[in-house]
């Protein structure tokens, strides 16, 4: 079977899933936090909850090929088919759909970056999109926009935020034809593949525009209210600053 073919069966194999079960959770669950850690192993736990990142090329699902869904290891809500399921190379279950986009919420993600925007110019692939379920607010992933078509994404999820429930109705993809993404541009963590910064692009440009969604984020700065200034590149407070172990500190000198 051809790429496009297996794609575009897969594709209807999620719609049909789509029309059989359209309907999103209704209403959120919340669980006792005490219950939840018994309940869940070590790891689940802290990933679900404190937002981790399971070691690359470690989690049970990343070859995983049976036929079935693949829900949330809290709630135990349906998230994900083995329809839209491909080997994206990065060490991580990969999906370029989901089975209802109402089903997982999606947030703008520069934590791993803390204070350092300047790494976002250089990085632009390390700004990331956060990946929940709706239902509970368990940490799954993230969400990338490299994946194959026909939607180009790549959700890429964590194996222990997932159950899974075998469906032998629904399709397994066997092949895709896609450029494949990566992960693990920080330790630990998953990320977009690294993307040149165009030519024409000024750098001052490009910092003023991290800067805005940096600020728009929440980002704290000298005066609590996002990064003051850009000149010339370098950020401006009230004095220079420094970074140490990932940490800004204002010194009376120069970066």
């Amino acid at each position: 079977m051809s790429g496009s073919a297996a794609a575009s069966g897969a594709r209807s194999a999620a719609d049909r899933l789509r029309s059989k079960d359209s309907s999103p959770a209704i209403g959120t669950v919340c669980f006792d936090p005490a219950t939840l850690k018994k309940r869940l192993t070590p790891l689940q736990h802290h990933i679900t909850q404190d937002k981790a990142t399971e070691r690359a090329f470690s989690g049970r699902f990343n070859k995983h090929r049976e036929p079935g869904i693949y829900r949330c290891i809290v709630c135990r809500q349906d998230l994900f088919s083995s329809a839209t399921k491909y080997d994206s190379g990065s060490g991580w279950p990969s999906f370029y759909d989901v089975i209802d986009p109402r089903r997982v919420t999606l947030k703008a993600d520069l934590s791993h970056v803390g204070g350092n925007i300047l790494l976002l110019v250089a990085n632009p692939g390390m700004e990331r999109t956060e990946v929940s379920c709706a239902r509970c607010g368990a940490h799954l992933g993230h969400l990338f926009k490299d994946g194959p078509k026909p939607t180009g994404n790549r959700y890429c999820v964590n194996s222990e935020s997932l159950d899974f429930r075998r469906d032998d109705s629904i399709d397994v993809l066997d092949r895709v034809e896609f450029a494949k993404g990566s992960c693990g541009e920080l330790s630990g963590s998953c990320g977009a593949p690294p993307r040149p910064s165009p030519r024409a692009t000024a750098p001052s440009a490009a910092i003023s525009r991290v800067v805005e969604k940096y600020n728009s984020l929440g980002g704290a700065g000298s005066n609590g209210s996002g990064v003051s200034a850009i000149v010339n590149g370098q950020s401006a407070t009230n004095g220079s600053r420094r970074q140490s172990d990932g940490v800004a500190h204002e010194t009376n000198g120069k970066t």
